[in-house]
């Protein structure tokens, strides 16, 4: 039975090997491969069982040279064109299959007009020893004709006269998006990479993608008039974290993009949030959004340097420049619609600043107060606080205690070792707490100007009271002080003769 059984699979076997031979091969082809086919039959059923063994693939120095490169590049393109006519979807609109196939696959028409040799690496010129780490698939092979011309009296000769049209004969779909690096446009392939070999992946002629990128891109590059005034300073003091850690290549692609300067998403957002998780939810849910990234062209970048700069967190200008690089005129709110003054001229009008605006490095700058991106804040405010003139002390509200002390209005008494916590006081009688302890007790705001005053302490020259301004008339002397707001009588406080003010 099982004799049977065998004999019936080798007739099959006889069998599909014939139709395939003649389907595939010529005639002569046929009958010399029909007596190999008889042979191995033969040899099966005089040694019994098959023994599976290791097979030895490894091509001989003989055989190497006598490849023909050409003729393996015909057969391969003509296998896979047939396999395409199955498999292939269907062409889109406008474009033959044909056309389509065309785009995928290299010719080397010149190539295959001649016999090719394949070239060993031992026997390659010395210039392109010792080897590298990378070697170009061609170069490996030592298929040298796919881009040479062997006929040419000059050494090195291309197959065709412009190197990118040989790069794309290969890499033809790369570049087909709506931005291109310059040297892809202008076809200057090897600007970036070596043709044969290099140490760095990609075949990069640097030892590095930034150290590349910096080749044109640094304005004392020697190469630097091919980046076309596109110019990064990386020696600056504060660098974008990706370009450090990793490569240019984490924000920009290499060759061809759909956003300019050759981004992986829109510069106006999208690619710094793809990073910036947490402000992303920030600016994207807050219920007051910052113009700058809500309304601005260039939004992220209004502000930020996406490369390098001098100051912290890639700001183009220190914190209070950056400001008021939109703040020197009025702007109109992106909250209700008012008028936000003129920040530059209320600063220049008034030379008693704020403590985080005065000393910006060490305070921060608008930033300590506001934040930059978005708040369920008005004003954009790191934390609440209360809009009213009148503010209880149990509301807590008092956003100027994340950085001031909150015995200020916590203490109706201050002990002579107590004197720092504040100078408004007749006496030992603390008088912010007389303030703003009470049902109708006064918010910093009503007297205080949060950001500039042409008085110390920040004393408002006006209040503000039901969008009405009163003038409050402060006057200050050596040890204490008055003051007259609006038609109220005049109240005088010192702190070394008490004037019983708090009666």
């Amino acid at each position: 039975m099982k004799k049977n059984i065998s004999k019936l699979l080798i007739l099959l076997l006889i069998l599909g090997g014939a139709v395939y031979m003649f389907q595939t091969y010529s005639i002569g082809e046929k009958l010399g491969r029909l007596v190999v086919i008889m042979g191995n039959i033969a040899h099966s059923l005089q040694n019994a069982k098959h023994a599976y063994e290791d097979v030895d693939i490894s091509i001989s120095d003989d055989e190497l040279r006598d490849i023909n490169i050409s003729k393996i590049s015909r057969e391969m393109k003509s296998s896979l064109d047939k396999k395409r006519e199955l498999i292939a979807p269907k062409a889109p609109i406008g474009i033959k299959a044909d056309e389509v196939r065309a785009e995928e696959m290299p010719h080397h028409n010149k190539l295959e007009a001649k016999e090719a040799k394949i070239v060993k690496l031992e026997d390659l010129p010395e210039k392109f020893k010792p080897l590298k780490k990378y070697l170009h698939e061609p170069f490996r092979m030592g298929a040298c004709q796919i881009c040479h011309d062997s006929n040419s009296k000059n050494p090195g000769a291309l197959i065709q006269k412009e190197i990118q049209d040989i790069c794309y004969e290969c890499h033809k779909t790369r570049y087909t998006k709506e931005f291109d690096h310059a040297p892809v446009k202008d076809g200057k392939c090897t600007d970036c990479h070596d043709p044969h070999q290099s140490n760095v992946k990609m075949l990069l002629k640097s030892d590095s993608i930034n150290n590349l990128c910096m080749s044109c891109h640094d304005r004392k590059s020697t190469s630097a008039t091919k980046a076309k005034k596109l110019f990064v300073d990386m020696s600056l003091e504060t660098k974008h974290k990706p370009i450090v850690e990793k490569s240019c290549l984490e924000c920009h692609e290499a060759h061809t993009a759909n956003h300019k300067s050759l981004l992986k998403l829109d510069a106006k957002m999208d690619l710094c949030l793809n990073c910036h998780d947490d402000e992303k939810e920030k600016i994207t849910h807050s219920k007051f959004k910052h113009g700058g990234v809500n309304t601005s062209q260039k939004r992220c970048l209004e502000c930020h340097d996406p490369h390098a700069t001098k100051h912290k967190k890639l700001l183009k200008k220190d914190p209070v420049a950056t400001c008021l690089s939109c703040h020197d005129k009025e702007v109109k709110s992106d909250e209700d619609g008012g008028m936000l003054m003129n920040m530059k001229k209320h600063l220049d009008e008034n030379p008693n600043w704020h403590k985080p605006i005065k000393d910006v490095k060490k305070e921060g700058g608008c930033s300590a107060c506001h934040d930059p991106h978005g708040s369920d804040n008005f004003s954009i405010l790191r934390k609440s606080f209360t809009k009213n003139f009148y503010a209880e002390l149990e509301n807590k509200d008092f956003f100027c205690f994340k950085c001031h002390t909150e015995k200020k209005i916590t203490k109706q008494f201050i002990t002579p070792q107590e004197n720092n916590i504040t100078a408004f006081r007749d006496g030992n009688v603390n008088l912010h707490y007389l303030h703003v302890n009470d049902r109708k007790g006064r918010s910093c705001r009503a007297c205080h100007d949060e950001h500039a005053s042409k008085y110390n302490h920040l004393i408002r020259d006006y209040t503000d009271f039901n969008g009405v301004k009163f003038p409050l008339r402060f006057i200050e002397t050596a040890e204490g002080g008055s003051c007259a707001p609006a038609c109220h009588k005049k109240f005088e406080y010192d702190r070394v003769n008490p004037k019983g003010i708090s009666k």
